[in-house]
């Protein structure tokens, strides 16, 4: 429920992009995403992934093919937002950053990515109360690494 609520927001934020994306399209879009998510996180159960990194690609997968799908005008401002997200990643994985920290910076390269995209969503949520709202978009919360024994 709480994925299906983050996506239907990211649509409505992405709604806001008055030429910027094929609107016809988004239904299809976002249950598409949505179906994605869920198989990345399955497989990030199963333990398919090793890294967080590795999860992180298949996220940006599925996020990416839900910008093609709209016809996203300005893909050069995607593909920034999934460079820096899989940076993100590698440094997670690196442990050179918390989870906190990853929760924090992940929403500020998503907020970038909505400003270089003209998908400006007309409020920023406040972080003490409704951050929740695009963490699970941006940081779907996988389970903590936890060190894979034979």
């Amino acid at each position: 429920m709480k994925r299906i609520l983050t996506i239907t927001i990211l649509a409505l934020m992405l709604a806001s992009c008055v030429d910027g994306y094929d609107k016809s399209v988004m239904p299809m879009a976002a249950a598409g995403l949505q179906l994605e998510t869920v198989v990345c996180k399955a497989r990030w159960t199963a333990k398919e992934f090793k890294t967080y990194s590795e999860w992180q690609a298949c996220q940006l997968a599925a996020e990416s093919g839900f910008a093609r799908t709209i016809n996203l005008k300005k893909m050069d401002a995607f593909e920034v937002y999934a460079a820096d997200m899989q940076a993100l990643a590698v440094e997670r994985d690196a442990k050179r950053i918390t989870d906190s920290q990853v929760r924090s910076r992940s929403q500020e390269i998503l907020w970038k990515f909505l400003a270089e995209c003209d998908c400006r969503p007309g409020w920023k949520p406040n972080p003490n109360y409704s951050h929740w709202l695009m963490t699970a978009f941006t940081t779907p919360q996988p389970p903590a690494m936890i060190p894979m024994t034979p």
